[in-house]
C-alpha cells in the first residue's frame, strides 16, 4: 500500500519486472498510434468537407426562409428577408446598412453602398462603406440618394447583367413561369439597362408610371418634385442575370422605412423594400 503523505512504497508492492514493463510500453505505443490515426482521419474528413463543392461557410451561407414562415435577419445589416407561402417570391423589408456616414440634413444624404446576392438571399458586407466585398460574390449594389441607384457587378468571373421589362412584377411572374422562362424573359427584356439604373424622370403629379409619351425609360423611380419624394414605378420589372446564368425578376418598392415616406421632404431613408423571384 502506498503512503501518499511520505511518498514511500512499501516492500509488499513489487516493482515492474522487465517483461511487464515491456508489455506496458508496447500497449502505450499501440494506444498512441490509434489516437494519432484517429486525429489524422478526422483532419482529412474536415479537409474533404471544407473542399466539398457547393459548401458555403460563414457569411457566404445562403439564407433560406421557409415558404410562408418567419422572416430571417439579413447578415451585417438591418432588415429581413421572407418567402411567400406560394410562388417562391422573396421580399426584403427595411434593408439598411449602418455604415456610420448617414448624416446631414440635405435631401441627398449619402449612406455608403449596399451589396446584395440573390442566390444567397442576403446582404454582403462591403470591404469598406464605399468599396465592394473582397469575395466579389454579389449581384447588384445600391448607392446614391436613398440608395436607390442600382449598379451591377463587373467582376470578370462573378459579374452580373441587368435588363428590364416594361411590365408590372405580377404580370412578369404570371407570364414567365414555365421551365426555361428565365432565358425567355431575358431575351424579351430591353437591351442592357444603363447603370446606375435609378432616376427615371421628374414628375409634377403623383405619377407611378415608368413610361411616358416620347420618354425613354432610364430607371425604376420617378422623382416627385413637389415634396421631393421617390415614387417607385408600378409598371416596370428589373431583370438581373447572375454569374451562373440564373435570371431574377426584381421589383423595387420603396426607399423609406416601413415603405412609408415621413416628412416633407422625407427623412426616413435608406430603408429599402423590394421583392424578387428566380425565374425557372
Amino acid at each position: 500500500m502506498n503512503n501518499y503523505q511520505s511518498g514511500v512504497v512499501r516492500p509488499s508492492t513489487p516493482l515492474l519486472t522487465g517483461s511487464k514493463f515491456s508489455k506496458k510500453i508496447t500497449l502505450f505505443g499501440l494506444m498512441a498510434a490509434i489516437a494519432v490515426g484517429s486525429v489524422l482521419t478526422s483532419c482529412k474528413k474536415e479537409s474533404a468537407d471544407a473542399a466539398a463543392p457547393g459548401l458555403k461557410l460563414n457569411t457566404e451561407k445562403a439564407l433560406a426562409p421557409v415558404a410562408g414562415g418567419p422572416a430571417l435577419n439579413l447578415t451585417d445589416a438591418t432588415g429581413t428577408v421572407e418567402r411567400s407561402s406560394t410562388g417562391n417570391i422573396y421580399t426584403v423589408k427595411n434593408y439598411f446598412v449602418d455604415q456610420g456616414i448617414y448624416s446631414g440634413t440635405a435631401n441627398h444624404r449619402p449612406n455608403g453602398t449596399y451589396y446584395f446576392d440573390f442566390s444567397a438571399n442576403d446582404n454582403k458586407k462591403g470591404a469598406t462603406s464605399t468599396t465592394e466585398p473582397t469575395s466579389k460574390v454579389w449581384d447588384i449594389s445600391l448607392s446614391g440618394t436613398g440608395n436607390a441607384d442600382i449598379r451591377i457587378n463587373t467582376d470578370a468571373t462573378e459579374g452580373s447583367a441587368i435588363k428590364f421589362l416594361n411590365q408590372s412584377f405580377a404580370t412578369v411572374i404570371g407570364t414567365y413561369t414555365a421551365a426555361g422562362s428565365g432565358a425567355t424573359a431575358w431575351a424579351a427584356g430591353s437591351t442592357s439597362a444603363t447603370t446606375p439604373f435609378g432616376h427615371n424622370r421628374t414628375v409634377a403629379t403623383l405619377d407611378y408610371s415608368a413610361d411616358a409619351p416620347a420618354w425613354t425609360i432610364k430607371g425604376w423611380y420617378n422623382y416627385y418634385f413637389a415634396n421631393h419624394t421617390l415614387l417607385a414605378t408600378d409598371d416596370l420589372t428589373i431583370l438581373v442575370e447572375d454569374s451562373n446564368g440564373d435570371v431574377y425578376a426584381l421589383h423595387m418598392i420603396s426607399t423609406y422605412e416601413n415603405a412609408t415616406p415621413v416628412g416633407t421632404p422625407p427623412t426616413n431613408y435608406s430603408w429599402l423594400k423590394f421583392e424578387y423571384k428566380k425565374l425557372p
